[in-house]
């Protein structure tokens, strides 16, 4: 997929609830990215590839945390464990102040379900091993 905004869309019926809800985001970058290594390479400023790109819709936090909601999936956590993190970090923040957006949110994160885990199910959340690898002689 090349835009997050278009998968949320197709995926949901809605385009993204703004500021994003951690799991709709999630997905959208699951969808947009091939790996979490490649989601979650650092730029020239330090920010995660998929918290600089443009195809990611969302605020910055929002981003980060579907970042760390995908992080917990390559520390080895399930997918309810993650779609938990998710709900409580939106619940828990009100949408970033935008307290109207709450219960869409939750909607849409509920809409989303289904594909994240089908996706969740797929991706690669290894990360990118940083260290060279070894060739050995047999």
């Amino acid at each position: 997929m090349d835009n997050g905004a278009e998968f949320i869309k197709q995926a949901t019926g809605a385009w993204p609830v703004y500021p994003g809800h951690p799991l709709v985001l999630a997905t959208a970058i699951m969808a947009v990215f091939p790996d979490f290594a490649t989601a979650s390479k650092p730029t020239e400023h330090g920010w995660s590839v998929a918290h600089s790109d443009s195809r990611i819709p969302g605020a910055g936090d929002h981003v980060g945390a579907a970042m760390s909601l995908l992080r917990l999936g390559s520390e080895g956590f399930s997918a309810e464990q993650m779609i938990d993190y998710g709900k409580r970090y939106w619940e828990r923040g009100q949408a970033g102040g935008h307290v109207d957006h709450v219960q869409a949110g939750i909607e849409q994160a509920e809409a989303i379900e289904s594909a994240f885990r089908q996706l969740a199910a797929e991706w690669c959340f290894s990360q990118a091993s940083t260290e060279p690898a070894s060739h050995s002689a047999s």
